[in-house]
This record gives structure tokens, sequence and C-alpha cells, in this order.
């Protein structure tokens, strides 16, 4: 197992915030887990602990948001890393915005977003993966890199 898991944290991702509930309300975490899995229409897939407060808030809300992190935001991925355990008030006092189409709490700063319509979910051992509809989408920097695994060491291996 231990050979498994070293072998699984060379695996490259993209580093990202991902958000669901409601305003302050709502919650966020650093997700690593993330991936395209269609593109007509657009779709995506997360992976989330099922010890985790958002998997309840994304079945609940029926929507997320994946706010895309810049390689020189490092301090912003880490507002929102920590194990499921750690706390889920992590946007209060945080001047969220609504995302346009499902209302969910939008980053501010983020290079970008998605945001997505729940259409199915999927058990994956002690996680689930959520597949959204992408329905809006926004990027304020088209040649900004957006932070992987690598760049910023912020890994995650369940």
């Amino acid at each position: 197992m231990k050979d498994i898991q070293k072998v699984l944290r060379k695996l490259e991702y993209g580093v990202y915030v991902v958000t669901m509930g409601r305003g302050q309300d709502g919650n966020a975490f650093t997700a690593s887990w993330v991936m395209q899995v269609s593109s007509d229409p657009p779709m995506i897939a997360l992976a989330v602990h099922g010890k985790h407060q958002s998997s309840r808030l994304i079945n609940e809300h029926k929507a997320f948001a994946v706010n895309l992190i810049g390689a020189e935001q490092e301090a912003v991925a880490k507002t929102y890393y920590g194990p499921a355990e750690s706390g889920y008030e992590k946007l209060k006092g945080s001047s969220v915005v609504d995302a346009p189409v499902t209302g969910t709490p939008l980053i501010p700063g983020a290079l970008g977003y998605l945001d997505c319509v729940l259409v199915d979910t999927v058990a994956a051992g002690n996680h689930t993966v959520f597949i959204g509809r992408v329905k809006a989408a926004s990027l304020d920097n088209e040649t900004a890199r957006v932070m992987t695994t690598s760049s910023s060491n912020l890994h995650y291996a369940g």
C-alpha cells in the first residue's frame, strides 16, 4: 500500500477551490481531484470524501463551483486547505459573490470559475464523484497559469 501511495502522489493535478451552498453559509475546500469528462455538453467530475460536509451541501443544493487558482496564489489555496474535519465555516467573513446561474458562492480574486449544476453522482470507495454540467464560466486572465500539485506542493492522496 505504501508504494501505491507514493506513486499516486506523483500524479499531476490542478489545484482549485471548490465552493458550494449559499453565501457565507456555504463551504469551500481546496481540491485537486477535478477533471473534464465531456465537451458536449461541457461537464466536469469532482471527487469529494464522504466525511466532508461538502458532499452533503452539493447534494442538497444540486450545484457547485470550481474556482481556478493562479500559480502565484498559494495563500488563497491554503486558506481552504485541510482535512474534512478541520471546520466548515471557511467562507465566514469572506466577500463572496454569487455564481450567475446556480448562486453558488465564488471566491474573490480567483482566476476564473466554472459554475456547475449537479447531474449525477457515483460512489467511489470512500469518496463520491460528483458530475456537473458547466452552465457558466469566466476567466479573468487567459495567459495566467493555474496552480498545480507540483507547483504548490499541495498534495492530496486521500
